[in-house]
């Protein structure tokens, strides 16, 4: 979770590569790191190279066994897998329920990959019914005010070429965000995340994030009122009389009149996942309940998410979800359920996931870990490991994979839950991350 974070700052990309081949990362290694660099972080797909030695599992015990028992790490949960030969070489506590934190977000992508599709772009719309005029939201989380063809701008343009064409310059305005259903903060949220910026209300039509302003970090108690509001002025600035702006849904007959696509899923699921964009996961997780199983909420994100891991083969033994997220301290997951994922990734086995391994910041270089692995002890991870982060109160997880020193790809989750210190937690995580990235450990 990144909450104060501007995502226009050192925004550095990752390069997403087709990927029909086996994935393998390889990421150029580099030295200390004492802040992101300028450039973008170089990324090469090829497949998983089977010719460099497997660490044994007596090695990855000499080199991690001591540091995973840290009382820094709490309650804690590891594994590490080979995905050449799919053998679990360490684990320690693999099946015990955790809270994951925003490590959830990679069950939330694979969920939105295979549902929604990778290529799918979701519609912000308006329709026409006599003089009434429907804005209607289709879940897209990056939808802007202004920038760009997928804003709320590029939409109230083409919707006052289309009424001019018509002659409609009066017209009643209605907010349809109808797409989804249910409670907009989720189980477990505090009611103070909107206004502390922690995520908006979960709503299918948002505009600029729901923030109350382009500089703050609070968000509007009605992402769908606001953005029809915004709507309404662009409107009336060209002319166009608008009466009322009121909720209320789009009768079957309407005239749809213009539209803006959003992004495609698998550049939303990236950004979700480098950022760790609570918004975007809940409106994901959202969209896939919707497809999936015709329930757009929080139970039906959570329902549609494990349903669809099960029928990819990913086990949901002990699995409790609430949210898309991780934000609910109510979510439960082993870390073989998540390693699970990950190998399929890496494997190729799984094509349209392929957004989850561009997604996955980078040491030192993107994201949420742009920061981190910058010292003496951790520096041998930066621009190896590639890794989800998940931090909640008492809670920290890392899961991801790293290049280790034989140049064979591993696939590793760590979730420590009631830790006492998060700063120490990551820390020790990160340590680990980076043993594992020097290891040869045969």
């Amino acid at each position: 979770m990144r909450i104060y974070r501007s995502k226009s700052l050192r925004r550095l990309g990752v390069v997403a590569g087709s990927c029909g081949l086996v994935v393998g990362l390889l990421l150029t290694p580099t030295g200390a790191v004492a802040a992101p660099p300028s450039g973008p972080v170089p990324t090469v797909y090829q497949p998983l190279n089977s010719s460099s030695p497997a660490p044994s599992i007596t090695g990855l015990d000499r080199s991690i066994g001591k540091l995973t028992q840290s009382a820094s790490l709490g309650r804690f949960s590891m594994i590490v897998v080979d995905p050449v030969s799919e053998k679990t070489i360490f684990n320690d506590q693999v099946d015990k329920a955790r809270i994951p934190a925003s490590v959830a977000k990679v069950l939330t992508a694979a969920a939105a990959l295979s549902s929604l599709g990778p290529n799918t772009r979701l519609s912000t719309q308006t329709k026409l019914n006599g003089m009434d005029l429907y804005l209607i939201g289709g879940g897209d989380p990056l939808l802007s005010k202004a920038k760009g063809t997928n804003s709320l701008k590029s939409l109230a343009q083409k919707t006052i070429s289309a009424l001019t064409s018509r002659n409609q310059k009066n017209i009643k305005l209605f907010y349809d965000d109808s797409l989804f259903t249910g409670p907009s903060l989720g189980p477990g949220w505090k009611t103070s995340f909107p206004n502390v910026g922690v995520a908006a209300p979960v709503s299918a039509l948002s505009v600029g994030g729901a923030r109350v302003s382009g500089s703050s970090v609070s968000r509007v108690s009605n992402p769908a009122k606001q953005a029809a509001q915004l709507f309404a002025q662009r409107l009336k600035r060209a002319g166009i009389l608008v009466q009322a702006v009121k909720r209320g849904q789009a009768p079957t007959v309407s005239t749809p009149i213009a539209s803006v696509p959003s992004q495609p899923v698998s550049a939303i699921v990236e950004e979700m996942l480098r950022e760790s964009d609570n918004d975007i996961a809940e409106v994901l997780a959202h969209l896939v309940g919707q497809k999936t199983v015709g329930d757009g909420s929080f139970a039906g994100g959570a329902r549609a998410t494990k349903l669809i891991l099960d029928q990819n083969g990913i086990s949901t033994k002990n699995l409790n979800l609430f949210d898309g997220s991780g934000l609910s301290q109510q979510n439960k997951m082993t870390s073989t359920t998540v390693a699970q994922i990950l190998t399929k990734m890496v494997r190729g086995d799984k094509s349209q996931w392929a957004a989850i391994a561009t997604g996955l910041p980078v040491a030192g270089r993107t994201g949420t870990l742009d920061t981190r692995f910058d010292t003496k002890r951790t520096q041998a991870g930066a621009g190896v490991v590639r890794a989800k982060t998940g931090s909640l109160t008492g809670v920290s997880a890392l899961a991801g994979t790293v290049l280790d020193k034989s140049g064979r790809l591993l696939v590793f989750v760590m979730m420590g839950n009631k830790v006492g210190s998060l700063n120490s937690a990551r820390d020790s995580m990160d340590l680990i991350a980076s043993k594992l990235a020097k290891c040869g450990c045969l």
